[in-house]
């Protein structure tokens, strides 16, 4: 069974400006400790490891105290990073791009048992 731990050395950072760089992340949160990790996603959010969790102690008691950090005039979201112990969750299942069923432009069924007519979205 997995075991979240409530010490951490790291935060999660939502509702990033869109294309943030690793740098601006750093520079907003370097100023409360030794940042020894930064990693920015496609999805607008991000992490930030610290080298204890003396940083994010504090920057978590700052936002439950009402502190807002910002990014380009953006607010961020600021949590603490949530860190699994002793959890297995195995593989990965694959993204699926296509929808389920096929596409219905292909002639697939759609859910629902409808069939696609065609061009003029008329289902039978």
């Amino acid at each position: 069974k997995a075991v979240v731990s409530t010490q951490s050395t790291g935060i999660f950072v939502g509702n990033l400006p869109h294309k943030t760089a690793d740098v601006e992340l750093k520079e907003v949160f370097g100023q409360h400790g030794n940042v020894i990790g930064v990693r920015v996603t496609p999805n607008n959010f991000g992490f930030v490891i610290f080298d204890r969790d003396e940083p994010v102690v504090e920057i978590l008691a700052g936002v439950r105290r009402g502190k807002v950090y910002t990014l380009r005039e953006q607010r961020l979201n600021v949590e603490e990073k949530k860190v699994v112990v002793g959890g297995n969750r195995g593989p990965r299942k694959q993204f699926i791009t296509e929808p389920r069923g096929g596409s219905r432009h292909m002639g697939g069924r759609r859910r629902g048992g409808g069939r696609y007519a065609g061009e003029s979205g008329d289902y039978k």
